[in-house]
Parts: C-alpha cells; structure tokens; sequence
C-alpha cells in the first residue's frame, strides 16, 4: 500500500503525578507508547530515575495510516510500566489527541505543545502527559512497514493489556538498555476471565480481601485509594474484555 503523504513528529517530554502500579515492588519505571489509529506503534526509552514523574523528551516519528484521513486522525499516548512482574497490571495512563486540533493551532510543520490529561484504564483521571506535536510533509516517500514491523500482537490497536515489544525512538533508533517487557497481563488468565455480573461481584470480594489483608500487615495508608482503583479496574476488565482502555469517554475538552 502507498505511504502517507504526511507524517507525525512526536517529542514525549515528561509526565508528572503518575500513579504507580509498581507500589507494591518498588518504584515506577515508565515509558510511552505512541500510535495513530490502526498504525505502528513506537515508544520512548524507559525512565529509570524519576519514578512517577518521569523525563523523555524523546522525539518520535508516527507515520500517518495509509487508510487515515489527516482530519480523521487520532494520536494515542499510553504511559507504561516496564518489566511488569506477575500480578501487575502494567498501563499507567492512556491519553488522546486529535491532529485536527494541532491543524487548526499550526497547520502543517509547525509544532503545538500539549498537556494531556491521563485517564487510567477505569477512566479515572490521574496525572498528566506533556508533549510537543507537528504533522508535516516527510522529505521522501517510504513505505512505513520495513521500519515500523508489526511489533504487537492483538487485533485491536486499542487494547492497552496486549501490546509486545515496542520500536523505539523514531526511524529505528534504539537504545543502549534492553527494551522494555512486552506491554500486558500473562497470558495464562484469558480462558479464566469472567463475565460481568457475578464475575464483577467476585472481583470486587477479591479486591476487598486483598486490601484487607495489606491494611493488617501495615499497609494501612494505602487501604482506601487501592479499594477503590483496584476495584474499578476489575470490573472494567470484565467489561471490556477485548481491551477498550480509557478512550471512549474522553473529549476534545480533556486537553
């Protein structure tokens, strides 16, 4: 298929207030993933230092979809936890932004700051992303695939509990550390997963004696923000099933 005949320039600056899935191990390890659409998706490294408030500034380059009208297009950002250990869920926020907003600020090659508000898989609002985006001509056609090879496996593009390994940086650049863990759950729980109802009902108990049992051994201060996202996120997870993340309900207003 043809390339695009515009591309995206992505620079993931930092994060601040993110929460941290990790609490439980230690501190946060973060990175982005950035897509548009049904498109290849490409990541920033992995902030090793700053925990829940991290910096990048990481410029990526985001091919526009072949089949994605330019005024049609939507920006995806997913801040992650890398190298999740069992029983970490590893999505710490998702965010969106429509290129027909960056259009309508810039135009065509000139850059746009962003500060996007991220939601958590619950749609809880928790933290926020900066970033600085163009959409511009690229300086020679190219057929994204060599460079941007399939690197996930599921059938959604939006499904935040199935990504793989991620290409780093922006036309393959790639960094001295190992990459980041593939992005979602173990695989060993897909037949397990319930449905809503008496599923979302054996979620929340479990939630409940798991919570329980941390404020006995001291966890106390954590008891009552932990009930409350871990819960939400459960039952979500039943609900979605095929991974819809926190995108349905965002706006153009959450920006």
């Amino acid at each position: 298929m043809a390339a695009s005949r515009y591309e995206v320039e992505v620079t993931v600056a930092s994060a601040r207030d993110l929460k941290n899935v990790n609490w439980r191990n230690g501190d946060l390890k973060p990175y982005a993933v950035v897509w548009i659409d049904d498109g290849a998706k490409c990541s920033t490294r992995v902030d090793l230092d700053n925990a829940d408030n991290p910096t990048w500034d990481d410029k990526l380059t985001v091919p526009l979809p072949p089949s994605t009208r330019l005024d049609d297009a939507v920006l995806y950002l997913d801040v992650v936890h890398a190298n999740a250990t069992d029983g970490v869920k590893p999505l710490v926020g998702s965010a969106r932004l429509p290129l027909r907003d960056v259009l309508a600020d810039t135009g065509i090659g000139a850059r746009a700051s962003r500060s996007l508000r991220l939601k958590r898989p619950s749609g809880r609002p928790h933290g926020r992303l900066e970033v600085r985006v163009a959409v511009r001509e690229p300086k020679r056609y190219y057929d994204p695939s060599p460079a941007y090879p399939a690197p996930y496996h599921q059938q959604s593009s939006r499904d935040p509990y199935a990504y793989g390994n991620t290409t780093t940086g922006g036309y393959g650049y790639a960094y001295g550390g190992a990459p980041p863990a593939p992005y979602g759950a173990p695989p060993v729980d897909a037949k397990k997963k319930s449905k809503m109802g008496m599923g979302g009902g054996l979620a929340v108990g479990a939630a409940a004696g798991v919570l329980g049992g941390l404020a006995l051994a001291g966890g106390a201060s954590y008891l009552e923000n932990k009930f409350e996202d871990r819960v939400a996120e459960r039952v979500e997870e039943d609900r979605y099933g095929g991974g819809g993340g926190g995108y349905d309900d965002y706006g153009d207003d959450d920006y």
